[in-house]
């Protein structure tokens, strides 16, 4: 009888050979599957594209020293030579895209936002934000949020509510200021808390008006007020700084504080919303949103009891009015306890106190290290307020609203133009950008640091630009890229009425579309509040300037070194203030 034959007794050694040669053949091709895939016609740097993890390595090792994203995109940009380019961050998915020129940047942000939207990782880095209209696609839910804020950036509003509370805080600073200097003996200290907790405290003005009480500065004016030198560790050496301790802030005013570097940790995070899944578990991130929570709710409460009485004063009022007549409208109630409120005045704090801190600590830097521009600048403002200069007084916050200051208005958009992060969009069809096949889902970043911005464009064929932007054409040509871009010169912005060197309004006038900008974002994304940090700039920075001198501070607490998140901030922000 034949044997049956088990087929594990198959001794032969072909299929073994086989299989081995089979594993190989299949972890390369899986291998060459997961490398990054470049779009075709976009520059890119081939020793990336061979390595499973893409541009990542070399842009850790930079970044994690200088804390700055834009500075090594740019650095592509330049490497490549190209006004578009792309890096591979995020391994097994498609490439990010770099474009650095203005003209087609403007083009896809203005008119073709039907092409490019928010872009989805910063929607899910964001998503701690709540039902904020900054986390949203440019539909009907941002759409709906906008329109509720919509009366908060009026001139009614600005001027009347918002304006003079900006004065206000600016005033308490100024003192908190001539408190530190005169305890500092000529020494440097650091202001980026101070201007941080101004800033915060004109976002929550803005909000809630006076029916918020704690305050950051104030908490700041008690602790300095009740120093003595003899408190204070103070060095022989008049360079070394005088280091201030810090009064303590509620709870509330932390969350807004923290809220921002949870958004931040987020949007860098491999897997976003599975970390703002564990992060909720988490007792510390429970504590910093019910801290927001509930004072949010008070803070709607009392607004609602005002409205109801007729008092329409704080933007929640005017929030709450602007869904009353949306209900109305739409034949129902009106909705007063929506958590949109609350998220979405909450995201308007955060983002208004977080960016506008961050440029007055740069306008203090250039002013520093600058007393030509400091100087002219003084000279301008007290030529033109020039009742309160002859009346040795500050200004009233009426002067300088109505006071025409071009120059001053130069210097904020020249630091805007400076220290601008990237603008980035979410093709959400298949397009083209510069002639190059773009695929849904790609990530594009505007860059404003690199050609076009702080060095001269690049050449782009025409034939290669979207219809509307060889429609669209820049007609003025006054921008000369031949000048030094990266360096700080206001004088760019300004169109001369009269021959001299004067900068008065009788001299010149400010041309805010004289050169690339991208720092507020174009087309209907654009920031919402651009009005109030302006505003608010403009105050402080014109209060700093007409109250002190700014001395020169030692390099070591100099430099221009930033760090990236929502806005670009200095790393340091040290004054040797001497009062007029």
């Amino acid at each position: 009888m034949d044997r049956l034959t088990s087929p594990f007794e198959d001794d032969s050694p072909h299929r073994y050979l086989i299989a081995l040669a089979t594993v190989p053949v299949l972890l390369f091709a899986l291998y060459q599957y997961l490398l990054p895939k470049p779009i075709p016609g976009i520059a890119y740097n081939p020793s990336a594209a061979k390595s499973l993890l893409g541009d990542v390595p070399e842009m850790i090792a930079e970044v994690s020293q200088t804390g700055e994203f834009r500075v090594w995109c740019a650095k592509q940009v330049r490497k490549m030579n190209s006004p578009i380019c792309q890096i591979f961050i995020k391994p097994f998915s498609q490439p990010w895209v770099l474009l650095s020129d203005f003209r087609e940047s403007r083009d896809i942000l203005t008119r073709r936002h039907k092409e490019f939207d928010k872009s989805s990782f910063l929607s899910d880095g964001m998503a701690c934000m709540g039902a904020f209209h900054g986390i949203y696609m440019t539909d009907h839910k941002f759409r709906a949020n906008r329109q509720l804020i919509q009366d908060l950036m009026t001139s009614t509003f600005l001027n009347g509510h918002v304006g003079p509370a900006i004065y206000n805080k600016g005033s308490e600073l100024m003192r908190l200021f001539e408190m530190k200097v005169r305890l500092a003996r000529g020494r440097p200290f650091s202001v980026k808390k101070d201007f941080e907790y101004a800033s915060l405290d004109c976002m929550l003005e803005f909000a809630f008006g006076r029916n918020w009480v704690d305050t950051a500065v104030g908490e700041q004016v008690k602790v300095v007020g009740g120093l003595t030198e003899e408190a204070l560790v103070i060095s022989v050496s008049v360079d070394e700084p005088v280091d201030f301790p810090l009064g303590e802030i509620v709870d509330f005013l932390k969350s807004v504080y923290e809220a921002p570097e949870i958004v931040e940790k987020t949007i860098n995070a491999i897997m976003p919303k599975l970390q703002t899944w564990w992060w909720s578990q988490q007792g510390w991130y429970k504590k910093i949103f019910d801290d927001k929570e509930k004072a949010m709710k008070a803070q709607v409460a009392i607004g609602i009891k005002n409205f109801q009485q007729g008092k329409i004063e704080t933007g929640v009022e005017h929030m709450l009015m602007r869904e009353a007549a949306r209900a109305e409208k739409e034949g129902r109630e009106p909705d007063f306890e929506s958590q949109v409120f609350r998220d979405e005045l909450f995201g308007d704090i955060v983002g208004g106190h977080h960016t506008t801190s961050g440029a007055m600590m740069w306008l203090t830097k250039y002013l520093t290290d600058d007393p030509t521009i400091q100087s002219k600048l003084r000279s301008v403002l007290h030529s033109t307020l020039s009742a309160a200069h002859q009346e040795g007084r500050l200004f009233t916050f009426e002067e300088i609203r109505h006071a025409k200051l071009p120059y001053l208005d130069a210097i904020i958009e020249e630091m805007l133009r400076i220290n601008a992060v990237p603008v980035t969009r979410e093709a959400v069809v298949d397009t083209t950008v510069l002639g190059c096949p773009i695929k849904k889902g790609t990530q594009v970043f505007f860059m404003s640091n690199g050609p076009g911005f702080l060095s001269p464009s690049f050449p782009v064929d025409e034939a290669k630009r979207s219809d509307t932007s060889r429609l669209s054409k820049r007609a003025n040509d006054s921008w000369d890229e031949r000048q030094d871009l990266a360096r700080f010169d206001p004088e760019r912005w300004l169109v001369r009425k009269t021959d001299g060197t004067g900068v008065t309004a009788d001299d010149v006038d400010f041309d805010g579309a004289a050169g690339p900008q991208l720092v507020f974002g174009l087309g209907p994304r654009t920031c919402w509040g651009r009005r109030l940090a302006h505003m608010e700039m403009k105050v402080i920075i014109a209060m700093l300037v007409w109250t002190f001198q700014l001395e020169r501070t030692p390099p070591e607490l100099s430099g221009y070194g930033g760090l990236e998140g929502i806005a670009r901030v200095p790393k340091k922000c040290y004054v040797r203030l001497v009062k007029l």
